[in-house]
């Protein structure tokens, strides 16, 4: 790119905001709204905004009332209405004020708290059932749906009973045993006999035990599909599916990675033809993973594509009026927030505004980046950002990718990330001879702040609305343990999990190595 330095004027005359806009239906799937059909069950529908803090929604919600003009956004139209339950759901797990995905999931799925990094079962290695291996005996079809790995934490808590979380090829295997009726989302690579360390073809397995395997959008929205009677396996990318905003803006992605709202509207029609009922749990999964890069724009987009889950959700519930939905998140990331700027805090609002022009994810952008010199550096953030970096800007972000690079604070894990987005949230401002700040800003970009690169500890929004939301008593502050209970609850399931305290866990959990740390992370987002 540094032979042909692309200019701000040329940037500026690629797809922005209104063009953009324009590919974002409220329902996901754009002139082809879902059509259900009434089932005679009743179902449970527990949608996950991973690692999504408040301020995440908030400025999703802004961007589209006040750039796109939308008439507001499902799940603030859903907060706002006098039938749906709200409160707060406490996440900590047992090993720790702030939790890893594994132990918050399965704490819904089993009503026990569990240390970082295990999936359903103690630390002492006891199992634990889940809500679903509950349903499943009694006769209740389930489905996965999520925009991570399948294997990933938040999903393969309901299903797999591994000591670790990072054992992905083996939680492939308990999908397996399970056999869930529908999973859709990323982490091909944990079932491809090229990608396995063990060689097995876990599709072929599947195909095997009769499901309708697919690996592509167009296969899962075929008829062929829809109507079809076998359980469903779909995988639409080797690891986590693409952040939403570079489907939208690579033609080659969107045609072949379905939308989760359309993973979502693909599931509800195939579950719902089970008499006795479902349950589904439905993740925007890299919600999280934007925010461990401190990557704002693509933050906002995933949750804008599962306020359009939701979209699609409320046209099942017009169907069939007997289906609860629970809304939460596992835990805040990053410390995410949108920072007053200018005077009396006027230029905020148009600050956020900023981030409308960026036309990748941070993924993408740093993969560009890797290898090129300060000034190449320059030329790219550009060409995606619209906005030019300073040479000491681009000579921090060029530092960052080196080898041996030490971020401080140290909470700064993944870099360059932290580094960009940093860089997009900077302004300038002159000064009179007062020395007071004076309007316009010399420079604006964004305004969203963060405090670190990792999870945060503080409480996160419970939102249940449909069948029997106001009767099952998390219309107020709970612990993540209680949904376990709403849940069992809601089905009319009488069940207790074995629970340990911290002090009787403590003996059992061991503190990994800082190199093992860096090493989960990686993987985490990779």
């Amino acid at each position: 790119m540094s032979k042909n330095r692309i200019s701000r004027r040329d940037v500026l005359k690629l797809a922005g905001v209104s063009a953009l806009s324009l590919m974002l239906p409220s329902n996901g799937l754009g002139n082809n709204p879902p059509k259900f059909s009434p089932s005679n069950g009743s179902g449970l529908i527990f949608v996950v905004g991973d690692g999504m803090p408040l301020g995440v929604m908030r400025a999703m919600h802004e961007i589209s009332t006040n750039v796109w003009k939308n008439s507001g956004t499902n799940i603030y139209s859903i907060m706002g209405d006098a039938r749906s339950s709200l409160g707060y759901v406490g996440t900590k797990s047992l090993s720790s004020i702030v939790t890893d995905s594994a132990p918050a999931s399965v704490a819904w799925a089993t009503g026990s708290k569990t240390a970082n990094r295990m999936l359903s079962s103690l630390p002492d290695e006891r199992p634990l059932k889940t809500i679903m291996e509950l349903l499943n005996e009694r006769g209740y079809i389930c489905g996965l749906v999520t925009t991570t790995r399948v294997t990933h934490a938040t999903p393969a808590a309901w299903v797999s009973h591994q000591m670790n979380r990072d054992a992905e090829d083996d939680i492939a295997l308990d999908y397996l045993k399970f056999k869930p009726d529908v999973l859709l989302g990323g982490g091909s690579r944990h079932f491809d006999p090229s990608k396995r360390k063990d060689g097995k073809d876990i599709f072929n397995s599947f195909a095997d035990a009769g499901y309708d395997v697919v690996k592509d959008k167009n296969s899962l929205i075929s008829e062929d599909i829809i109507s079809s009677k076998k359980p469903l396996l779909g995988l639409f990318n080797q690891s986590h599916m693409n952040y939403y905003v570079d489907r939208l803006n690579n033609p080659a992605l969107s045609s072949k990675q379905p939308t989760l709202a359309e993973m979502t509207s693909i599931a509800l029609s195939k579950l719902s033809k089970n008499p006795k009922g479902f349950i589904l749990q439905v993740e925007a999964g890299r919600i999280d993973h934007a925010n461990h890069s401190n990557d704002a724009w693509a933050a906002i987009m995933d949750a804008y594509e599962l306020d359009m889950t939701l979209g699609v959700i409320n046209e099942y519930l017009k169907v069939n009026p007997k289906t609860l939905v629970i809304v939460t998140s596992d835990h805040g990331n990053s410390g995410w927030g949108i920072n007053g700027t200018g005077p009396d805090y006027n230029d905020t609002t148009e600050a956020l505004k900023k981030y409308t022009n960026i036309k990748a994810s941070f993924e993408v952008i740093k993969k560009e980046m890797k290898g090129k010199t300060a000034n190449e550096i320059k030329d790219i953030f550009e060409h995606y950002t619209t906005y030019a970096l300073s040479d000491r800007e681009a000579a921090m972000v060029h530092e960052s990718m080196q080898s041996g690079y030490e971020p401080y604070p140290g909470d700064f894990v993944y870099q360059p990330d932290a580094i960009l987005g940093k860089a997009l949230s900077h302004s300038i401002y002159s000064k009179d001879e007062k020395g007071k700040i004076k309007m316009p800003a010399i420079l604006r970009r964004g305004n969203v702040g963060f405090t670190s690169t990792n999870h945060t500890g503080e409480d996160q929004i419970l939102l249940t609305y449909g069948y029997k939301a106001r009767e099952l008593g998390i219309d107020r502050y709970i612990d993540n343990t209680y949904l376990f209970q709403a849940m069992c609850k809601y089905f009319s399931i009488k069940y207790k999990n074995p629970a340990m305290t911290e002090k009787e866990s403590k003996s059992f959990i061991k503190v990994v190595s800082l190199e093992e740390w860096k090493r989960h992370m990686e993987l985490h987002i990779s």
